[in-house]
């Protein structure tokens, strides 16, 4: 009798085992798919802003797009977006630049370059070499931006920087002179 009692429990143990492992796989599963569906919203949603900033551009004909307000959170973080539009007859190439203007801003910066005063956190491609629009096209840019953790409005200047193609035109002419493509002004309020 005892070799059958536990003979009987280890199936119990066996049983309970594996039905813990499929109650785990199933909801490891359905949080699985709710993350991708709100995932595929979100960028939904991105190419909804990109459709929607790409055709004002072509329609304004504007070089340049970007929100002339900004409303964050004290430690937020957002993707504020660029568009950019190629008015000219050649490919460009670009990068962007923003500047904090410290006569203007509560977080004020060393030099109006220097973010590491600001208490903000930017991240963007600086480089006038990393993209590049054919003539008349427009497309979408993030720029990412954490707020930093005091209250304040800010005032700045966004720059698209942009330096000439080679006489082909298919690359970039990384020694050539940097110039100002197109710029704007905006204002960040923190909360």
């Amino acid at each position: 009798m005892n070799k059958k009692a536990s003979l009987n429990m280890a199936i119990e143990v066996i049983v309970i085992v594996v039905i813990a492992m499929t109650l785990l796989g199933l909801g490891l599963g359905f949080i699985k798919s709710q993350f991708s569906g709100i995932t595929s919203i979100g960028t939904e949603v991105t190419e909804q802003v990109r459709e929607q900033i790409t055709g004002q551009l072509r329609t304004s004909g504007a070089k340049m797009s970007f929100p002339r307000t900004v409303q964050m959170a004290r430690g937020e973080r957002k993707v504020l977006t660029v568009g950019v539009q190629n008015t000219g007859p050649d490919t460009i190439y670009f990068g962007f630049e923003v500047v904090i203007d410290p006569a203007q801003s509560d977080h004020d910066p060393n030099d109006g370059k220097d973010w590491e005063g600001s208490g903000y956190d930017m991240r963007y491609s600086t480089d006038p070499c990393t993209f590049f629009l054919g003539p008349s096209e427009a497309d979408a840019y993030g720029i990412s931006v954490e707020a930093p953790n005091t209250a304040g409005t800010d005032t700045v200047i966004v720059k698209v920087v942009s330096k000439p193609a080679v006489t082909n035109g298919t690359e970039c002419n990384a020694g050539a002179k940097q110039f100002d493509y197109s710029k704007t002004t905006s204002f960040i309020t923190v909360g």
